[in-house]
């Protein structure tokens, strides 16, 4: 191997004064690194209401004009995301909401559907017992979830070619990243 020069100083700084924007930033990373992120966790059981398995679902925040409601009930907003459902016990069904959602707002989408299902076939209790058969429980915990996340601006049940009130519509806000 050849002989090896150490380089020149160039005479330049070679690290960058501080200054009050840079401890801004540096404020705003220490809070942003120490807040607690919302999990699927997040979304409670409090105030659960069972709802029927041929009722209507329909929810929207205060300040959503009426004309996009309107739009998102008559099918006028495609989805273009869905998460279906069928065979996913509750606390897998929470996390795949949860998952919808969070990657409909990575990939900048406004508009998802989610096929949750009429009603259950039921579960068998430690007895042996068949419990819950004919309740629409998917469809009640995602009426509930779906209310509870920010995000989430209007949800309605969907048009029949897309499953009825087997499925909604939901409407979320605009990301960051799109605006």
């Amino acid at each position: 191997m050849g002989r090896v020069d150490p380089l020149r100083k160039s005479g330049r700084q070679t690290s960058p004064k501080s200054t009050s924007k840079d401890a801004q930033s540096l404020a705003i990373k220490r809070a942003s690194a120490t807040q607690v992120t919302p999990t699927a966790a997040a979304l409670g059981e409090d105030g659960f209401i069972m709802v029927k398995s041929e009722q209507v679902l329909s929810y929207h925040r205060s300040g959503l004009d009426a004309a996009s409601l309107r739009r998102l009930q008559h099918g006028h907003m495609r989805p273009t995301l869905f998460a279906d459902l069928h065979g996913y016990r509750v606390e897998q069904a929470r996390e795949v909401v949860w998952r919808a959602i969070k990657q409909a707002q990575a990939e900048g989408d406004r508009c998802l559907l989610i096929i949750h299902g009429k009603a259950g076939a039921g579960y068998t209790d430690d007895n042996g017992d068949l419990r819950g058969a004919g309740q629409a429980l998917l469809k009640s915990h995602v009426n509930h979830w779906l209310q509870q996340v920010d995000e989430v601006l209007a949800f309605t049940s969907a048009l029949p070619k897309d499953g009825g009130t087997g499925a909604v519509y939901v409407l979320l806000k605009n990301s960051r990243k799109n605006r």
